[in-house]
């Protein structure tokens, strides 16, 4: 059975380390909420077998020589093991994002704009030299670690709070330019086909009226004031019927407070006031500034309270957890299965006492002595070092995991390549 389990151990190893990677990965991409969230079933699966294989690790060597109660351990320990640890590794992320305080929330939010403007080259952090490890390890890693680096209060997050409606906008200048195919096709397939919906079933509804149909009535809308929202989303039939009857332009039937809602309804923060929405992509590009400011206001005015700063947090510190529990059970696994290969080759209980601090130190040691360009960089020191009302112990410990994170993603590399 120890044969069994350093193959089992190595089995691990390897799946996790190629979890890792990719969640690295995609930690270096614009990638939604919920796309994240998807991968916390790995992340459970991953935990909850490296937990096993520790406990079962645990049993062999207390029942080893009890045949049928080994078994009878091992089972058990298995029904209680792996949904303890699935649980935790499903709901610790979700209490820590509902614990987290009005002020490290609005960290959370600096680092999610921050982010977006690394990714899309229109930010840059002076003397951090992010661009140039952009697509290696140590690159992904920072960027993955962002929420957390930013949370402990470091200078950047001081310079970003004096004009953080200001710094948005830039930012999402450079994300606008950079995306504004993305952006043309949103307003071409959410709110085009819907406004096409809208003037074919008003002038149906105009040809009925005409021959004097009944049940054709106009029904207006009954528009809030200013500033609040209509409390639900009007049907393509109520939209038609609520605007004025005897229109006879297509651009007056745009011009509507009917076509209005509909494009800010399905467009947000993209709509601009007099917005063409059958403009050519080249009429798009005039918009892009003003989309940019708009999201600016949108994301400046983020209920960090409600549920919108409830995912920001989320978005920001999942994949620092979900990477950090991977490094800590890795390590675990990395343990057992240096020990359990000794133990099956050399099976002499005084040799092991030796092994487990050694390699438990090897783990801790070898990923501080390794340099890392963005995180020994001036720029790193100045933006997320700098204060001194951070805890020194989060610092060290986010410095070690991003080097680690580094060091195995470049490792990895070849194997999600060959993948």
């Amino acid at each position: 059975m120890l044969v069994a389990l350093v193959v089992l151990n190595a089995i691990y190893l390897i799946c996790s380390l190629l979890f890792n990677a990719e969640l690295l990965n995609m930690a270096g991409a614009d990638i939604p909420l919920k796309k994240l969230e998807a991968l916390e079933l790995f992340s459970q699966l991953l935990a909850s077998t490296s937990m096993c294989l520790l406990v079962w690790r645990l049993c062999y060597h207390r029942f080893k020589d009890k045949g049928r109660v080994l078994w009878i351990w091992l089972a058990a320990s298995t029904l209680i093991v792996t949904p303890a640890t699935w649980w935790f590794q499903g709901a610790a992320p979700d209490w820590i994002a509902e614990q987290f305080p009005a002020p490290l929330r609005v960290s959370s939010l600096y680092a999610y704009v921050t982010k977006k403007g690394l990714l899309y080259d229109s930010l840059t952090i002076q003397g951090l030299p992010y661009k140039a490890y952009k697509d290696q390890g140590e690159g992904k890693a920072f960027i993955a670690n962002l929420g957390v680096l930013m949370s402990v209060q470091g200078s950047y997050v001081e310079r970003i709070d004096r004009n953080f409606q200001g710094f948005a906008a830039a930012v999402f200048r450079g994300y606008t330019v950079r995306n504004g195919e993305a952006l043309y096709e949103r307003l071409t397939e959410n709110t085009v086909p819907s406004a096409e919906d809208i003037i074919r079933t008003y002038t149906k509804l105009e040809g009925l009226r005409a021959a004097g149909i009944g049940g054709n009535d106009n029904k207006p809308i009954p528009w809030p004031r200013a500033g609040r929202d209509l409390g639900y989303t009007p049907s393509i039939d109520e939209y038609a019927r609520s605007i004025p009857p005897g229109i006879r332009s297509r651009d007056t039937l745009l011009a509507t407070p009917e076509m209005r809602h509909m494009a800010q309804s399905t467009l947000g923060p993209l709509y601009v006031k007099g917005m063409n929405l059958f403009a050519t992509r080249e009429q798009f590009q005039r918009y892009l500034p003003a989309i940019a400011d708009n999201m600016a206001v949108d994301v400046a005015h983020t209920d960090i309270k409600g549920l919108e700063g409830l995912n920001v947090v989320k978005n920001m510190w999942f994949i620092p957890f979900s990477l950090l529990s991977g490094l800590f059970f890795g390590a675990i696994s990395l343990v057992v299965l240096v020990i359990s290969s000794i133990e099956a080759l050399r099976p002499l209980r005084r040799r092991i006492r030796f092994v487990r601090p050694l390699a438990i130190a090897v783990i801790v040691v070898v990923p501080l002595a390794l340099s890392n360009g963005i995180v020994d960089s001036a720029g790193y020191r100045d933006a997320f070092r700098s204060q001194g009302r951070q805890p020194l112990l989060v610092a060290s410990v986010f410095d070690w995991a991003m080097t680690s994170q580094a060091m195995l993603y470049n490792l990895t590399k070849p194997l999600l390549r060959a993948e």
